[in-house]
């Protein structure tokens, strides 16, 4: 049985695979089994994924059936682990050299049933920059269930800045227990979402400030284009954990109505944007009326809108 499992979910990922893998297979923790799970790619990407496992035999290939999505790939990866942590890794990101036998060590430590570590975004013009401010995350700070949702809620001055990117080490034990798995439905936010459901669970969460996961940012990523669809259904998902939080703490229920406030208020400024597309101007006026507190975040959204499309620089340039 490998000390560590990693699960790489891949689909159309030719381009950034062996990239990826070599970081897991550079690991001075050895001792791993290197899971890619193929997502139904159109691309080159399984013939990829198997020339690689032909290469290393900790190296082995899952080939869904079709295409079902991040969450459905993640649970092939988990069914099939053998390992006695999990350790995710998207197909576009990487390792560095020691973050396994790091954080396989400290989660012993620790008792953690999850440890994530801090994540290095790295842009495409070759920026880096650690997604957690200094002090976010001690040599092993745990975390509770009110303090993973804040750490979800839109923070303009670290934008980039969200809990439900973290991709922390998994104890399968606790998973297999406790009978935790992905929320197929979901193509947005399934990280966030299992990890909730980690903490209703009883899962002991702890953070690390180093940052040992190197994050690729991408433009066309799904992070960076969710749906209303996708805000929709995370809506449900945080209205149903309310109905379900009767008995917990005041600070994760404060916690959780904060958040569904936050994605009512993406969700109807996300409306808006596509009732304008489609020129239902009323639509798009009814949208924004939708309780006060969508109002106040939406028309601060469509001020801020109208000043970048017609503002004093805009204005200058159509004089002339």
């Amino acid at each position: 049985m490998p000390l560590v499992s990693v699960v790489i979910p891949a689909f159309n990922a030719e381009a950034f695979l062996a990239r990826s893998v070599g970081s897991a297979q550079a690991q001075t923790l050895r001792d791993i089994e290197i899971l890619i799970v193929d997502d139904g790619s159109t691309d080159g990407t399984l013939d990829l994924a198997r020339q690689l496992a032909v290469a290393d035999p900790r190296v082995k290939v899952i080939a869904a059936r079709r295409n079902g999505g991040p969450a459905a790939a993640r649970n092939l990866g988990l069914e099939a682990a053998q390992g006695q942590w999990i350790a995710l890794l998207d197909a576009d990101d990487a390792f560095e050299s020691g973050r396994l036998a790091r954080l396989a060590g400290v989660a012993r430590e620790c008792g953690a049933d999850l440890l994530a570590d801090n994540l290095l975004l790295e842009g495409d013009d070759g920026t880096r920059e650690p997604m957690l401010p200094p002090g976010e995350g001690a040599s092993c700070a745990p975390v509770s269930a009110a303090q993973f949702l804040l750490g979800n809620l839109p923070d303009p001055a670290r934008p980039r800045k969200s809990y439900g990117f973290l991709k922390p080490l998994m104890c399968r034990a606790f998973l297999e227990a406790k009978g935790l798995r992905y929320d197929e439905s979901l193509r947005f936010a399934e990280d966030f979402a299992f990890y909730l459901r980690c903490f209703s669970a009883g899962g002991r969460f702890y953070l690390l400030q180093e940052p040992l996961y190197r994050y690729r940012l991408r433009g066309d990523s799904l992070t960076a284009h969710h749906s209303t669809e996708d805000l929709r259904r995370l809506q449900q998902l945080d209205a149903q954990l309310l109905r379900q939080a009767v008995g917990a703490p005041p600070d994760y229920r404060r916690a959780l109505k904060r958040h569904k406030q936050s994605i009512d208020q993406r969700l109807q400024w996300r409306v808006v944007i596509d009732e304008v597309k489609r020129g239902a101007w009323l639509g798009a006026l009814g949208a924004s009326l939708r309780g006060w507190h969508v109002f106040g975040y939406v028309s601060g959204q469509l001020a801020g809108e109208a000043w970048r499309r017609l503002g004093p620089g805009r204005a200058r340039a159509a004089e002339t």
